[in-house]
């Protein structure tokens, strides 16, 4: 594994790319010079084939341990790639890839037979993805952005299946997703919608008949129409602002857990007393409903930083983002705007226990604070301010 030094990495021909990776790093990303969005470890001319086969001499420290085991190497862990070369799908079918992110920039078809890649997630908007077959190694599939611009032609075995759609411009309308025929035997569906933009229509799950474990996330319609998925056994709803019409849990007669998170607070409070009603008569597993919310919520204070988290944990950042907030929007020189994300940051290296994803999000706020000066600040500023104060 590559740690903490730097190294020269033969990605698009010898020696093409030097590198630097943090210790503890699984993920490795790799960007198309003046296309793609973002950051990335590193970047490639447009014109440049990825030479896939110069990760085989990477390990993890269990890789390494067990070299004999990972002939092709097993570092990284997770890949990031936004171009079109699609020869990881061959290289995978000899080194097993755990999850795999792409972001094709052009139209493409590709053939998932005989991949070996477990969780494979794609986003488009502006292409077109056809995958001729999805094979039996793929167990999980996340599609994201325009999904009517996908195309499955064949599968051999359903994954379980994650789509976030692009939300709509107008709100006013509701996101139905496609008609993925070759996917309607997926026995595990999850939508992820978004929460304060356009609502998604819950009938377009029809085309799912055998779902058993359904997540939805966001604004949601025609609640009632997942009375018909008589299949369900454990149901997951977060972040919805309106469950009206939501149907009692009693109907569906394989219930096996329940969960209602950050919802809003009159049906929640039904959903809840249903729920108690329903773990006296059999056992379930994990289930409950909390985090009941007023409507008002999530237009004001959903978009914040922080709003997931939990407890006092949660009350501390909101109010350290807050205060920095209105430091910033004030802030007439580069200085104020770092002594701020200073102030901001140091109040997370006194907590203990800060965990990656935590981490992340606190990326996000010191982002978003940053972007809500009136003064323009380049990514590289914020990023070193980041990375040089953070003790987490």
């Amino acid at each position: 594994m590559i740690t903490d030094k730097t190294v020269f990495i033969s990605l698009t021909g010898k020696n093409s790319h030097k590198i630097k990776i943090p210790a503890g790093q699984g993920s490795f990303s790799i960007g198309t010079r003046g296309i793609s969005d973002g950051k990335y470890d590193v970047m490639v001319e447009p014109d440049k084939a990825i030479i896939w086969d110069s990760f085989n001499i990477y390990f993890t420290p269990l890789g390494a341990r067990y070299n004999k085991l990972y002939p092709y190497g097993d570092w990284p862990r997770f890949f990031y790639y936004s171009g079109n070369d699609t020869g990881f799908i061959e290289w995978s079918n000899k080194r097993h890839i755990e999850d795999f992110h792409w972001f094709p920039k052009e139209d493409v078809c590709v053939d998932l037979s005989n991949s070996n890649i477990s969780r494979l997630s794609i986003h488009t908007d502006n292409v077109r993805v056809c995958i001729k077959n999805i094979g039996e190694n793929t167990s999980d599939l996340f599609l994201s952005g325009k999904l009517e611009n996908f195309q499955i032609r064949e599968c051999d075995k359903a994954p379980r299946l994650y789509l976030t759609p692009t939300p709509l411009e107008d709100n006013t309308r509701s996101y139905t997703i496609p008609h993925f025929e070759k996917l309607s035997k997926a026995t595990l569906v999850e939508i992820n919608s978004s929460v304060v933009g356009s609502a998604f229509d819950c009938a377009s799950l029809l085309q799912f008949q055998n779902i058993k474990n359904l997540n939805l996330t966001g604004r949601l319609i025609n609640l009632e129409a997942l009375s018909q998925l008589r299949f369900l056994e454990t149901i997951g709803i977060r972040f919805s602002p309106d469950l009206n019409g939501f149907t009692h849990l009693k109907t569906w007669n394989n219930l096996k857990g329940f969960i209602g998170w950050n919802i809003e607070e009159i049906e929640g409070k039904r959903l809840k007393a249903e729920l108690q009603a329903l773990m006296a008569e059999k056992d379930l597993q994990y289930s409950s409903v909390s985090q009941l919310r007023k409507k008002g919520w999530f237009t004001t204070e959903y978009e914040l930083p922080f709003s997931a988290w939990k407890g006092k944990l949660a009350k501390t950042a909101i109010k350290a983002y807050k205060t920095s907030l209105k430091e910033i929007k004030n802030a007439k020189t580069e200085k104020e705007v770092h002594d701020s994300i200073v102030s901001f940051l140091n109040v997370f290296n006194k907590l203990d226990g800060i965990e990656t994803d935590e981490r992340e999000d606190i990326g996000s706020a010191v982002e978003k604070l940053v972007t809500a000066s009136s003064l323009d600040i380049p990514p590289e500023s914020w990023q070193d301010w980041f990375d040089s104060v953070r003790d987490f």
